[in-house]
């Protein structure tokens, strides 16, 4: 018989909001063995500087801080120490965030409306190297997968838009009509799940601002 104790979770948990680092690091707490705290940070620039300090196993973190979101965090962290893994925590419901979170990285999600035992059972599926997502986020992947690519139009139409032109400024680049550009960029919006012309923006430039 074997008195051997599973191995701990090393946990550092991220959250802008000091009642919910409280709160999760007492609720983690009191499931014992194999969760263990080693460190909360109130913002991305100090959880940073806490992983190189007390490397975690995952990183529990919310998307939506100042300066730096949860987004950055992971993207950055990732470069530091690939082998940390990422569970997100949440209000955030949109489809724009969870992509961007999957996109990071991050191989769990939950929102904070969620039981206790969705955020543990989450936290144990990524460490056991699986992944964690709600519904909406499998859904929002699966029609990702299957919408086609840009025409060659809306291709020049979103490099434009990751340049920060207006409607009118790209239309004048390309010798359109700026209705055609909004319907371009409207099209755009529908095609990827962006609920906002900031939305847009961010996809533009994440996925054209690198591109000459």
């Amino acid at each position: 018989m074997s008195n051997s104790t599973p191995a701990s979770i090393r946990l550092l948990i991220v959250d802008d909001h000091p009642i919910v680092r409280q709160s999760l690091s007492a609720l983690l707490g009191a499931f014992g063995a194999p969760m263990q705290v080693v460190a909360t940070a109130g913002s991305a620039e100090e959880a940073l500087v806490l992983a190189e300090q007390q490397p975690p196993d995952i990183v529990l973190t919310d998307l939506q801080m100042k300066p730096s979101s949860g987004i950055q965090l992971i993207q950055q962290l990732s470069q530091r120490q690939p082998a940390i893994r990422y569970v997100v925590f949440t209000a955030s419901t949109q489809d724009e965030h969870m992509l961007q979170a999957f996109d990071a990285g991050a191989q769990g999600f939950v929102v904070k409306e969620s039981e206790a035992g969705e955020l543990v059972k989450a936290i144990e599926a990524v460490m056991g190297g699986a992944t964690h997502y709600p519904a909406g986020l499998k859904r929002a992947l699966d029609r990702r997968q299957q919408q086609p690519a840009l025409t060659a139009r809306e291709t020049e139409v979103l490099a434009l838009v990751a340049q920060g032109l207006t409607s009118k400024a790209i239309a004048r680049a390309l010798d359109i009509d700026s209705r055609t550009v909004d319907a371009h960029r409207a099209n755009i919006r529908q095609r990827f799940g962006l609920d906002s012309s900031a939305a847009l923006l961010r996809f533009a430039m994440e996925n054209c601002g690198g591109k000459p």
